[in-house]
């Protein structure tokens, strides 16, 4: 069941997956740790042998990634054909233990879940889906960036339905609006001092970031966890198959590592009966009368992607960044093995 069986559409995407001077993108985002425990509990604490808790620093990372270069590295086809996309994805840092056969927890480590993740390549996102087990939804992603100086516009649109009713019809709708205009960070540490425990949550990224060729031990916590799982066909509450699945993503040749203030960043969701979920669970947000009291609509108009065919006519909640950074780097995305599967 865990053997990659080969076809025509994924056989040139088998891993490890290269990707050659991607452009990063990374946001810090404090959330209630409600918010980071509720994935845990649903998607992985299902007895032995592991238990995952939320880490005591509130935080989490909203990464967009541009990937020019993107391909195999597997020795049957490494490096024959590449594409580029562009990936947006959650993540947060969890204990995980080790438990006994007698209830008694051990060995613990901190790895990375990703409750949330947006692809805008149906090769990658099918692929992922099937090796990692990553919840990738496809979407339209829109990046601009200029150097000088240092903005960003990103935007993201998806199929899906404003209202849930017997009548409704799904359509583009947009989902997330980034805009950022500021110079470089020069003091780090000014940025840290603004926030509580944000200079823990940094020093634990860096400490995530392995590069290339060094030993994974236990000064890093770069290890991300997916929950592997097919549903039932005759019950879809029910798995046929579910397994967890470690990976690593290991960054080499960074450049151009910048900081900016995080509140110099405008990071808004669109509020709609699709992606409302994932805002109260995965973000603490809350539209209690959405055609009333919150602004609506793409905050500089949406030229910036597809405008006919996207809806940004929604409501807007804004979340707070509590630091931003962007680098550009090579990156190896690698399996390195089944954790454990339910029901052996």
């Amino acid at each position: 069941m865990t053997r990659f069986v080969d076809n025509f559409s994924t056989d040139h995407l088998l891993p490890p997956w290269i990707s050659k001077d991607a452009r990063s993108w990374v946001f810090v985002i404090n959330v209630g740790k409600h918010c980071l425990e509720n994935y845990i509990a649903s998607h992985f604490n299902c007895g032995e042998p592991y238990c995952y808790e939320a880490c005591d620093l509130p935080y989490g990372v909203l990464r967009i990634t541009r990937h020019d270069e993107f391909s195999s590295g597997h020795p049957r086809n490494c490096h024959e054909r590449t594409l580029r996309k562009i990936d947006v994805n959650w993540a947060y840092p969890v204990r995980r233990w080790q438990v006994s056969p007698d209830n008694i927890r051990y060995n613990q480590q901190i790895v990375w879940v990703e409750p949330v993740a947006f692809d805008n390549n149906s090769y990658t996102m099918f692929s992922s889906r099937e090796i990692w087990g990553t919840e990738a939804d496809m979407a339209l992603i829109s990046v601009e960036e200029d150097s000088q100086p240092s903005r960003l516009h990103v935007d993201v649109a998806m199929e899906g339905i404003r209202k849930f009713s017997p009548k409704s019809k799904s359509h583009m709708l947009g989902i997330m609006h980034v805009e950022m205009g500021s110079e470089d960070c020069t003091d780090l540490k000014t940025e840290e001092a603004k926030h509580p425990q944000l200079k823990e949550f940094v020093d634990l990224l860096f400490k995530s970031v392995r590069l290339e060729g060094q030993p994974l031990d236990i000064n890093r916590h770069g290890e991300l966890n997916t929950l592997k799982q097919f549903r039932d066909v005759f019950n879809m509450r029910e798995a046929v198959y579910r397994a967890l699945i470690a990976s690593n993503t290991d960054h080499s040749d960074i450049k151009n590592l910048k900081f900016y203030d995080g509140s110099t960043v405008k990071l808004d969701f669109m509020w709609s009966d699709t992606v409302k979920e994932v805002l109260i669970e995965q973000f603490g947000l809350e539209c209690e009368e959405p055609d009333s009291h919150k602004p609506r609509g793409h905050p500089e108009g949406s030229e910036k992607i597809e405008e006919v065919r996207v809806d940004w006519n929604l409501p807007r909640l804004t979340k707070e960044v509590a630091l931003a950074a962007s680098f550009t780097s090579d990156i190896r995305y690698e399996i390195t093995g089944t954790l454990h599967t339910y029901g052996d």
